[in-house]
């Protein structure tokens, strides 16, 4: 006898591996409920560990430039950007602060849209001249991950593993008790 049968499509089945197409998509089903349930946390890991990478290379140049403030206060000048010595500050402690904040996850989409203006500024000033050359020179430049790191955390957030994260669950619990005393 021939161990091959034919299921409705027309497509060969080898006899035992899946006697009816039911159990097939059943496994399917709990496979994908599975990965549903898995992605929030898969993603919430993902973010953590970008949150705290680029954080700490935020905080990195930022210090950087606080310590070297003159020679950053002098590229900011030759730049030819207003007020040098106040945007070096301003930008030097956004870096610092705004690295630590990324990376405990606290004010994180204001702190990521902060940043991402910084970036922005950097591509329309230090590197202009060849940035827009084409989309690999675009890609290229040093602020070009930064600024996909903030810009992900700013559409995704700073994921379950963040004081953020922990800020808000502590209202909802708050939210819940009180308006469970209020029906009382």
């Amino acid at each position: 006898m021939n161990a091959i049968t034919t299921t409705s499509a027309s497509t060969p089945v080898a006899r035992g591996s899946c006697p009816s197409q039911r159990p097939c998509v059943a496994a399917y089903g709990k496979a994908v409920a599975c990965l549903r349930r898995a992605e929030p946390w898969g993603r919430s890991a993902l973010l953590v560990a970008l949150r705290v990478t680029y954080g700490w290379f935020f905080a990195q140049a930022g210090y950087g430039k606080l310590m070297h403030f003159e020679r950053t206060a002098g590229y900011f000048e030759s730049l030819s950007l207003p007020v040098p010595a106040v945007m070096a500050g301003l930008v030097a402690a956004t870096e610092l602060a705004g690295g630590i904040l990324l990376a405990l996850g606290l004010a994180t989409r204001h702190v990521a849209a902060a940043l991402s203006v910084i970036l922005v500024t950097a591509y329309l000033t230090a590197h202009a001249q060849e940035a827009f050359t084409s989309l690999t020179a675009f890609t290229e430049q040093a602020p070009f991950p930064f600024l996909v790191a903030t810009l992900t955390v700013l559409a995704f957030g700073p994921g379950r593993f963040s004081v953020d994260a922990l800020v808000q669950g502590r209202a909802r619990r708050r939210a819940r008790s009180r308006g469970a005393e209020a029906t009382d």
